[in-house]
């Protein structure tokens, strides 16, 4: 009997928070993870949203299918309708009494059926790295931005809910994302600084798209088999680029450097995979980038496979 008391207040006081929530304290995002024989009709209906608004909050078309075990975002809950609400977050009072412990300002990802299995994980240590949760962050967010799943996420962590909180360290899978996505996500600052700053040298004269354009050059080279493996060793690979060699690359770079250098790592690439580029005004031995196979030109500079 007292486990039921317990249950009813800790689902009265949680549809207070969620109704509340527009009002004041912290924000959640709401996740239903779906389950054997769901439809998308039928998790509007229970949740009192319109199956239109359901497909807007994920990016459904109206031929989507959903699968057993995907997770959807519910929005625009209203507290009062739908019987199938299940929001019992944690399993005990002491589990209740420390994880409610909430942020006003921050924001939270919650499953409402967090009875769904976890599902099973086995990726490679060299496949995982080490993410530092910042303001803002949510498990959706973060599954999202990693092409996983916020169970995924719970289950690396042996999570027992999927609340982080800024300053927690967690393990994030990086195998679904591609070579250029994983370098983004584990560059690091001394990394960009090195990028900006042969930016700045090699093109602080050239649009912003070029800006970029020499940045991208830099990191195809370095995902590249054919050329060095780091940000330092295929900047100062010898004889490759003009601004280390004559010094410009010690200048400091700009606001506009580092903003380029932050686009390409974004997997902006205006030069459509280029490894080479030149200025045809001055580059020597003109006749070697003419063999390659020319892709684009922006401002003074060719770029070439």
């Amino acid at each position: 009997m007292r486990k039921c008391k317990f249950s009813t207040l800790l689902l009265i006081i949680l549809l207070f928070l969620v109704t509340a929530i527009s009002y004041a304290g912290p924000k959640f995002t709401l996740i239903y993870v779906v389950q054997e024989g769901d439809t998308l009709s039928e998790i509007a209906q229970a949740y009192g949203v319109s199956t239109q608004a359901l497909r807007e909050a994920n990016n459904l078309s109206k031929n989507s299918l959903i699968k057993l075990g995907q997770e959807l975002v519910i929005p625009e809950v209203v507290a009062d309708k739908g019987p199938n609400w299940d929001l019992t977050l944690f399993e005990s009072e002491e589990d209740f009494g420390k994880n409610l412990n909430l942020n006003v300002g921050s924001n939270y990802s919650v499953r409402i059926n967090p009875g769904q299995a976890l599902p099973e994980v086995n990726i490679p240590r060299d496949k995982i790295i080490k993410y530092h949760v910042g303001v803002g962050d949510t498990l959706y967010d973060l599954a999202r931005s990693f092409n996983t799943s916020i169970g995924v996420i719970m289950a690396l962590n042996n999570l027992q809910d999927s609340i982080i909180r800024v300053g927690d360290t967690i393990k994030l899978p990086i195998n679904n994302l591609t070579p250029r996505q994983v370098l983004a996500k584990t560059v690091k600052p001394k990394d960009i600084e090195l990028l900006a700053r042969v930016i700045h040298g090699e093109a602080r004269g050239e649009p912003f798209i070029g800006q970029v354009a020499v940045g991208a050059v830099i990191i195809n080279r370095v995902l590249s088999p054919y050329f060095p493996d780091t940000f330092y060793e295929v900047i100062h690979q010898k004889g490759q680029f003009s601004a280390v060699a004559d010094g410009q690359f010690q200048l400091t770079p700009n606001r506009t450097a580092y903003r380029a250098a932050r686009e390409a790592l974004k997997g902006t690439d205006p030069t459509m995979g280029s490894m080479y580029y030149y200025n045809p005004k001055t580059a020597k031995n003109q006749w070697w980038f003419k063999k390659r196979r020319l892709m684009v030109t922006i401002g003074d500079h060719v770029f070439t496979k």
